[in-house]
């Protein structure tokens, strides 16, 4: 079957996309410099003063990648609508994220949101935890390079190799130029590329099938619908159960233990903001979860003949970009605009990983070997000139590794949230259980960290090693050939959606888990691991912790009657201004810190 490929105006609307972004990193660091505001702070925060809307829409696009926008709707036109549910475990999320997480953060005034760990533990978590998301996030911005580029290649003629450099190449060049301000502007230019064409694509292939109740009689019949999937058992790829704690704990990966994230919360002024704008996050998964949802299923109403089976593609992750060109191959410009949108969510996530993990270099490498040395921090604009190149190699090192992230076997959608689980999962839990259970101490702390890590890689890692069964539902294949349908077994390749799972290796008796549950398992791990060890040691008697990094339970803690509050403060839930007793019912002893200077802590 062939398939149209780009002409000249697709070009031309492709590259405007990528002029325009590096336009604005160009503008942000023209302006910088007119300003003299060229410090690492503006580089990273943007001074702690950028406007909540464009900070809101940079949270959003940040992870708003390629492997979501091609793995979203192939899931649902492989496997069924479960996806939808998605947003059922995102509200949670959220909620828990703005009330408990973004207050804690923002207060500090971090520039690298694992300072939080050395305040709440010691400089060794601190370390461990930094290098888990230096781990993390460049698998993830690898897989994220990837996958368009694998994908794009196969339909557009444009060499993966091409692919890779140009995405690499023009996302270092705004961020080394531009700042994070250059990062969180052109982050909401492209997420409303994104949306453009996605909406553009969803609206013209459901005309193309005959409209939408055509594109839901299809779906219907084919069971690719939303079910309530009530089973509990955590091997079944996706369920209510499934997408409402895995897909939340998940979730709350992203956006409460990823300095990607947790850096932009500092860049607005006040708490306040900073909450409305992840809040304003929530409409915008809701809305995105839901477009792709949709697109997956008109995709499946407008193959007829599954190219999958036909050979016309190797990948699921190439469904979307043939969609693209056989409902507007005819329609010049528009295959542009969305592999523009392709472009520009992949774009965003690699810029916005690859400032994060300057911020982060910058504090846990160059600053602390300065201190080691005892000598005086170099000047705003060596600091400065130290974040660009830092943004250069971690830009170059993405690009290095994006052509060797497909050795995994596995969907870009699927790698990346095995990643959110397998890491990310324990470094949240180092962060959840610092500010929810005061009593856990650093001990304890890296003991859960260790175990958690071996749970999660243990379950993630054997699905590649010994792949599960493949479980699909049956495609379409009406308008296939003759032969190529007789030669197709649809009752040994694929199962109905009541039955689905990942499967068990009866010969070794392992039972595989569902990629979202990875993150469940190392919060699991981590919370009883970590107050095993922390009570079995003495918790935190004897020692001063910053009490602005852990929540404060009014049950927790015995002031004196002459204990009195700072000046300002009328809540008398706000602690780091008594003085507690050494049995302190959270285990925490804090008598050191009456002589310290006073700090306003977090009380939710």
């Amino acid at each position: 079957m062939a398939t149209p490929g780009f002409e000249w105006e697709d070009y031309v609307v492709f590259s405007i996309m990528l002029v325009i972004s590096s336009g604005i990193g160009l503008y942000f660091g023209v302006m910088s410099r007119r300003k003299k505001t060229t410090s690492a702070d503006e580089m990273l925060t943007g001074g702690r003063s950028l406007p909540v809307l464009p900070v809101a829409l940079s949270l959003g696009a940040s992870f708003t990648s390629a492997t979501t926008i091609l793995g979203v709707p192939a899931e649902v036109y492989t496997r069924g609508g479960e996806q939808f549910l998605w947003i059922i475990g995102i509200i949670p999320c959220f909620i828990v994220v703005c009330v408990f997480v973004v207050p804690v953060f923002h207060r500090l005034q971090l520039t690298n949101a694992y300072e939080y760990l050395e305040l709440r533990y010691n400089k060794a978590i601190r370390y461990v935890g930094s290098l888990a998301f230096c781990i993390i996030i460049l698998l993830y911005m690898a897989a994220v390079l990837y996958a368009p580029a694998i994908a794009l290649s196969q339909v557009t003629g444009i060499s993966k190799e091409v692919s890779i450099v140009i995405m690499g190449v023009v996302c270092t060049f705004y961020t080394t130029i531009g700042g994070i301000r250059a990062v969180v502007w052109t982050d909401a230019f492209q997420l409303v590329v994104i949306w453009a064409g996605l909406v553009a694509l969803m609206f013209k292939g459901a005309s193309d099938v005959g409209g939408w109740s055509r594109v839901w009689e299809l779906a219907d019949k084919g069971n690719r619908l939303p079910r309530f999937e009530m089973n509990p058992d955590p091997s079944i790829r996706h369920t209510f159960w499934t997408f409402l704690i895995g897909g939340g704990t998940n979730m709350m990966c992203v956006y409460g233990g990823y300095q990607i994230n947790l850096q932009r919360y500092s860049s607005v002024k006040t708490v306040r903001k900073a909450q409305i704008a992840l809040l304003l996050n929530l409409p915008i998964w809701v809305f995105y979860v839901t477009l792709l949802c949709i697109l997956g299923l008109v995709m499946y109403a407008f193959n007829s003949c599954d190219p999958l089976t036909q050979d016309v593609i190797s990948s699921p992750d190439q469904l979307l970009p043939l969609f693209v060109l056989e409902t507007m191959g005819t329609m010049p410009g528009l295959p542009g605009l969305f592999v523009a949108s392709i472009f520009s969510a992949s774009v965003s996530t690699l810029s916005s990983g690859i400032n994060s993990l300057a911020a982060v270099t910058l504090e846990d490498l160059i600053k602390p070997l300065f201190a080691q040395k005892k000598k005086s921090l170099p000047s705003q604009k060596l600091l400065s000139m130290a974040t660009m190149i830092l943004v250069v190699v971690f830009g170059m090192t993405t690009i290095g590794m994006a052509y060797v992230i497909g050795s995994l076997g596995k969907t870009a959608f699927i790698i990346s949230f095995s990643v959110f689980g397998m890491i990310g999962g324990p470094l949240l839990g180092l962060i959840l259980n610092g500010i929810f259970v005061p009593f856990i101490n650093s001990l304890g702390a890296g003991t859960g960290l260790f175990v958690s890590l071996l749970g999660t890689f243990y379950y993630g890692i054997y699905p590649i090693i010994y792949p599960p069964p493949k479980i699909d539902l049956p495609p379409r294949l009406e308008t296939c050939n003759v032969n190529s349908t007789m030669m197709y077994n649809s009752t040994t390749m694929f199962t109905t959606l009541t039955t689905e799972g990942l499967g068990q290796d009866t010969s070794l008796g392992h039972p595989y888990l569902s990629y979202l549950h990875l993150s469940s398992v190392a919060l699991l791990l981590s919370f009883v691991v970590s107050a095993g060890m922390s009570l079995a040691t003495g918790c935190n008697k004897g020692k001063h912790i910053d009490e602005r990094t852990y929540y404060n339970y009014s049950w927790c803690k015995k002031p004196r009657m002459t204990d009195t509050i700072a000046m300002g403060e009328k809540s008398p839930t706000i602690a780091g201004t008594f003085h507690f007793s050494s049995n302190d019912t959270c285990g925490v002893h804090n008598e050191k810190f009456v002589k310290a200077k006073d700090k306003t802590s977090v009380s939710a």
